[in-house]
């Protein structure tokens, strides 16, 4: 009897295990169909029926590429705008010390007597007592005179090239602002592309949780597996859930960072297009050294501070030499112990530094230091320029390999391994964590595959600001 009933339990059994499998077959999309072909394939659903909003709808704008964010970002960004009007304002003042300077025009108007006559002073007698002078009448008269400052010669010529240093040293600064723009608009895309990534990624994770946590409950009913499975199904998928709540956050703070960049409103629905699959750098670290050398702009701007301190130098030694004045005068006032005439006058003025040992030695001795230290900067900031080149180099050269290794070796044993533990799962052969390890793995080489190739490109970003020009590697 104990023997009969048995037989008819694993009957039952049986029964129930081969219609528990009738069920996923016929109730649930192939899991061999669910794998993705490559790492860019959505699995499991078709495209258009997962939720999540990433679908275009016919109001949204057409998501920008990176070249085009740069580009919006350069001319809509008020910070960079505020530095070319200051670059633009200085350029004004280049030619104001070639200017001469405003001539002193002079105009008197008056009268009086020339006191030059003599009356002789005598008594109720008659008799002579002395001498009074007399003042003669002088007619009124006007005079006019012009005085001309003229600097010593070469002096305004400095003067202009201490402006046009001062220019470039503006020009640079705004350049430097465009480099550090444009790799903050980069760094900025390059992050929203990685949230979404792992917004997607989020998605399909939970997609395949819960077709695991129903195949988990299928063979809990016919009693393959225990109810810790089911319970440890749900804690992957509810976790996966919490995940998606974080990815989902990051995705916004991207977006509204890269909306400020752009001079766009915070709430826009900016989206980027996707990165090409990247080829290596085709450039050596020597051609790299060059390139920055002569583009870089915050070392451009301290080879025109040693300029600017080498000119101002120059001044301070021309200010050991005389200014001059040129001097005219006409009219009646101007000619004193003459009265009636019209006078004119013509004459030069020289203003000798007579004071230059307590003066001007002091600050030609403050120029020369200053001109030294401006030199040693320019040659610190050169070897930092190298030093950097030379290390976000390394870095892309790194990234590059890492992202080919995640997207050639890792990814595709990860996702046998996936397939494996499926088929292994369905067959009995092995457990619940195992496939969730599996699918978990799977997942993680998928999101460090494009992490990778996002970490590529922002080397990449990189070393174009320490070059300080963008590379032209046809990459977007």
């Amino acid at each position: 009897m104990r023997c009969e009933l048995r037989a008819i339990r694993e009957t039952g059994r049986g029964w129930g295990l081969y219609l528990g499998v009738l069920w996923l077959l016929l109730g649930t999309p192939v899991w061999a169909d669910a794998v993705p072909d490559s790492p860019g394939t959505t699995s499991l659903v078709k495209p258009g029926e997962r939720g999540g909003g990433h679908g275009v709808a016919k109001d949204q704008d057409p998501p920008l590429t990176v070249d085009q964010a740069v580009r919006i970002a350069l001319e809509k960004n008020p910070n960079i705008l505020s530095f070319r009007k200051t670059w633009l304002g200085t350029k004004e003042l280049e030619k104001t010390a070639l200017a001469p300077a405003d001539p002193l025009l002079q105009w008197e108007y008056g009268g009086g007597e020339q006191g030059n006559a003599q009356n002789v002073i005598t008594n109720t007698a008659g008799v002579p007592s002395g001498v009074q002078n007399a003042g003669l009448p002088y007619p009124n008269g006007s005079n006019w005179a012009i005085v001309q400052s003229f600097l010593f010669p070469g002096k305004a010529l400095y003067g202009y090239k201490v402006n046009k240093d001062n220019t470039r040293i503006a020009f640079e600064s705004y350049r430097v602002q465009r480099v550090q723009l444009r790799n903050q608009t980069e760094l900025s895309c390059y992050q929203w592309l990685l949230s979404q990534e792992t917004l997607r990624l989020n998605e399909e994770l939970q997609t395949w949780l819960m077709r695991v946590l129903e195949i988990t409950k299928a063979k809990l009913s016919v009693g393959s597996v225990q109810i810790l499975d089911v319970v440890n199904a749900r804690v992957a998928l509810s976790q996966a859930r919490l995940d998606r709540l974080t990815a989902k956050y990051q995705m916004e703070v991207a977006r509204k960072q890269l909306n400020m960049l752009l001079g766009f409103s915070m709430d826009r629905a900016t989206r980027i297009e996707k990165l090409q699959d990247p080829a290596p750098i085709p450039f050596t670290m020597a051609d790299l050294e060059g390139r920055a050398l002569e583009n870089r702009p915050d070392l451009l701007s301290a080879r025109a501070s040693v300029d600017l301190n080498r000119h101002q130098l120059t001044l301070a030694k021309l200010g050991f030499m005389p200014d001059y004045q040129l001097t005219g005068s006409e009219g009646g006032e101007s000619c004193y112990g003459f009265s009636g005439l019209n006078c004119w006058y013509v004459g030069v003025q020289i203003n000798v530094p007579v004071f230059a040992p307590i003066k001007q030695n002091l600050q030609y001795a403050s120029q020369k230091e200053m001109l030294r230290a401006a030199d040693w900067q320019y040659q610190w900031q050169t070897a930092q320029v190298r030093l950097a080149v030379d290390n976000l180099y390394a870095q892309v050269v790194l990234a590059y390999r890492q992202y080919r290794m995640n997207a050639d070796e890792i990814l595709p044993q990860s996702r046998l391994a996936f397939e494996l533990a499926l088929t292994g799962y369905e067959n009995q052969k092995n457990d619940f964590l195992y496939l969730i390890n599996a699918v978990q793995a799977y997942r993680q080489a998928q999101y460090n595959r494009y992490q990778s190739l996002i970490a590529y490109y922002q080397a990449l970003s990189n070393l174009e600001a320490a070059v300080g020009a963008p590379l032209p590697l046809g990459r977007h």
